[in-house]
């Protein structure tokens, strides 16, 4: 992996400004590999997702950014530096954890590469295209087919019960960084996980996919964020496939949005009301979740 140079913490980084694909077109060593960037994917908080073609085939290269971090440059250095071993140790227990080939940094510009196989839609897409195809406004409750839905969500619980077998709560769990691999789902980013014991910062989340301890932390009084907080993000997720958005941070979150009528499925009601609870001490917990009917059950 990259090591760190001191002229990284400097004050005197090149303007970032690949965000709308300024570095498509260029090669880049990374790792002493030399990577053409094809077309640029997307975008995030501080960076960028790019194609980019290697000796070994295309690959997919996240670019971060870090003149865009105001403070603590090394703080995050870090955290990305953890990204990577977390992903290089967790994909040796679970088909569900990307495969990292690179780490690197560029001192000159402030910017990190961190090189990843390439997938195909994101769970936000694909969700989206199952259900332009599947769409039944008769069913009520089933924003996409429901044993693609089930699919989806044994292989979410599972991504979580590998995070939480090895202490890892990743606190930002969304359809965003969740990538189809043909029918196998892989999470790709854990870059601000931290272990349970650990206090998060405020908005370190994704409003409504992340649970409310971790999006209004005062409310909790600086509780240290637990497992449980994934469990959240597994049911506003489980909501979205079912009724086409997240769900609100209130009483009653579980319940359909005002216009549409709950689910037909009684497990897959139940499993919302278990999992979108504001109180994560009420919430269920993801190893009762691997035994839940709704989990379970065969279509």
């Amino acid at each position: 992996m990259g090591r760190i140079s001191s002229k990284l913490f400097s004050n005197n980084f090149l303007p970032f400004r690949d965000r709308d694909g300024h570095l498509v077109g260029r090669v880049i060593e990374i790792e002493h590999t030399k990577y053409k960037f094809q077309r640029h994917i997307g975008s995030g908080g501080f960076g960028a997702v790019y194609a980019a073609e290697g000796p070994n085939g295309v690959v997919a290269v996240k670019v971060i950014d870090l003149n865009r971090i105001p403070d603590s440059h090394d703080v995050f250095v870090n955290s990305y530096l953890t990204e990577v071993r977390h992903l290089n140790r967790l994909r040796k227990k679970s088909r569900h954890i990307i495969h990292i080939y690179g780490f690197d940094f560029d001192a000159d510009t402030g910017r990190a590469y961190i090189v990843m196989e390439l997938g195909g839609d994101n769970l936000t897409k694909f969700i989206a295209r199952m259900h332009a195809a599947h769409h039944n406004p008769g069913q009520h409750g089933s924003y996409i087919d429901p044993v693609i839905r089930q699919n989806i969500w044994r292989q979410l619980v599972s991504i979580v019960q590998t995070l939480t077998s090895n202490d890892i709560v990743h606190m930002d769990l969304k359809p965003d960084n969740l990538i189809l691999f043909g029918d196998t789902l892989k999470i790709i980013d854990l870059g601000i996980s931290k272990k349970p014991e650990m206090i998060g910062q405020p908005g370190v989340g994704t409003p409504l996919f992340s649970a409310p301890e971790i999006m209004n932390p005062v409310d909790y009084r600086g509780q240290p964020y637990g497992p449980k907080a994934d469990v959240w993000s597994l049911g506003a997720i489980l909501y979205y496939m079912t009724y086409g958005e997240p769900p609100n941070y209130i009483s009653g979150a579980a319940n359909p949005p005002y216009h549409q009528k709950p689910s037909r499925d009684p497990n897959l009601v139940d499993v919302l009301r278990r999992t979108l609870v504001e109180d994560p001490h009420a919430r269920i917990d993801i190893f009762s979740l691997l035994r839940h009917p709704y989990t379970t059950r065969h279509l």
